[in-house]
């Protein structure tokens, strides 16, 4: 198999990661916004190693790294970024901040590239056995459920009953769930030998540490005067139109595609030997037989919208406060249904070879998970907000239908991530109450663009980074 060129391929995954940490922040964020980007990083690593075969099956791997992103997405870190940011708060402690956001990096992003590289040993059939997942999946929700409790309880802030270690004073901690699922990992790897997994391992591990420390430096740099009393983006800084928290995100995007592409490129040697088989024989390692694969895929894809129901149908909204119609409803209900529907299940199908599930996650899914989101919790000032709502239902049926019939291309599927998410998030940033109240503070088009603030800058941005992406596609997806 002859690789593509490695200095392209690093380049154009720095860029892609950008644009995908960028909007996963933008348009979702939380777990199912990381879909966006670990999806991403599945699809240019097949596309690294040349293999026709690997990319006649490239939503294995792209779901495989979109999944495994899905995990450290379910932690916060807003209140842990507090830590260096708030200069005149008793809590402001940068040693224990970078500590920490090191920390809670390297788990998320060492869990998504894990997995990545763990799709293409499984794929080979040479590294593990069918056995391997069912008992690592069947034993997630209860191991996540044991590293919560150790890691993580009690958590009573009224009371004054916190865990031993603890970043986030007011909100809720989750790491010790994906603490143990990294421990789980990394010891069937070593078991079954999988060192390219470990490879990959360390790779997004040290992407996620190091770029969460340079990100959150930056940000903190261009939210505080630097030591000769300047901003950092001087006049820019002075008219309100730089978004640092964008600019953390977007840097933080650089790091991870440039570590787990670079950990890619090192450990592939050892993976293509053991897909030589594979490769050979022209076709991948699959243990499910089609039907059962078929039945499996379907039935977590009906769960997955069960999920989403369960949460859009008793929906209400009075003012800036969400309720239930119902009644007041932990929400915490529905995220414990949605894990095992969008994660655990889907994630084992894949690792044992079900395509149908990978294209389900990388095309109907990830409409869904950001139709469900901006539907329901940005798209507040649209007074037909209703009719907005059925129609994002509808075209996901739509959508669903033609998953069933005919499938998705790559290529299609790349213009989704890069102009659909895009226009998602174009609806909130344009929406017409916004676009009057601006007006109407505006004296001229420059004032009617910085009032904007930092979308002024950030979208131009995501745009440009748009365009590069769609051509890198029509050049090699098409």
């Amino acid at each position: 198999m002859e690789t593509q060129n490695i200095f392209a391929f690093l380049a154009i995954s720095m860029i892609t990661m950008c644009f995908g940490w960028g909007m996963r922040g933008s348009a979702i964020g939380g777990e199912k916004g990381a879909m966006l980007p670990g999806a991403f990083m599945g699809i240019l690593c097949v596309w690294y190693t040349g293999s026709e075969l690997l990319m006649d099956n490239v939503y294995l791997f792209a779901a495989a790294c979109a999944l495994g992103y899905f995990y450290g997405g379910m932690e916060p870190y807003g209140s842990t970024m507090s830590l260096v940011l708030t200069h005149n708060s008793p809590r402001y402690n940068p040693p224990l901040g970078y500590l920490a956001l090191a920390f809670k990096g390297s788990i998320w992003s060492g869990l998504g590239s894990a997995f990545l590289g763990m799709s293409f040993s499984a794929m080979s059939g040479v590294v593990y056995k069918w056995y391997d997942f069912v008992i690592f999946f069947a034993l997630v929700p209860l191991v996540q459920e044991i590293g919560y409790r150790i890691f993580n309880t009690p958590y009573d802030p009224e009371h004054g009953k916190m865990p031993k270690v603890c970043f986030s004073k007011d909100s809720r901690e989750e790491w010790g769930r994906n603490l143990v699922i990294v421990a789980g990992v990394l010891v069937m790897a070593a078991i079954r030998r999988d060192i390219f997994t470990i490879i990959m391992w360390v790779g997004g591990a040290l992407a996620g540490s190091i770029g969460w420390v340079i990100a959150i430096t930056f940000y903190d740099k261009e939210l505080h005067p630097l030591k000769n009393g300047k901003m950092l983006f001087g006049k820019w800084e002075k008219l309100k139109i730089v978004d640092g928290w964008k600019i953390m995100e977007f840097t933080q995007g650089c790091f991870n595609g440039l570590g787990i592409a670079g950990a890619f490129v090192l450990g592939w040697p050892l993976a293509a030997k053991n897909l030589e088989q594979a490769e050979a024989a022209g076709k991948l390692w699959y243990m499910l037989p089609e039907k059962v694969d078929t039945i499996l895929s379907w039935v977590f894809c009906a769960l997955i919208i069960l999920t989403i129901f369960l949460f859009i149908i008793p929906y209400r909204r009075n003012g800036n406060k969400i309720t239930r119609a119902f009644g007041e409803v932990d929400m915490n209900i529905v995220e414990v249904l949605e894990r095992p529907c969008y994660m655990v299940g889907p994630l084992a199908l894949v690792m044992l070879g079900s395509t149908t599930m990978a294209s389900i996650i990388c095309c109907f899914t990830m409409y869904y998970v950001i139709a469900q989101h901006d539907g329901l919790e940005r798209y507040w000032d649209y007074k037909n907000i209703k009719i907005i709502r059925i129609f994002l239902i509808l075209l996901g049926a739509v959508i669903l239908v033609g998953q069933i019939l005919r499938g998705y291309t790559l290529w299609e599927t790349w213009i989704f991530y890069c102009v659909g998410y895009i226009l998602f998030d174009l609806a909130y940033f344009a929406r017409p109450k916004r676009l009057k109240e601006n007006r109407e503070k505006s004296k001229s088009l420059k004032e009617f663009i910085i009032s904007f603030g930092g979308d002024a800058t950030v979208l131009p941005f995501f745009y440009i980074l748009m365009v590069v992406l769609l051509i890198f596609g029509y050049m090699n997806f098409r």
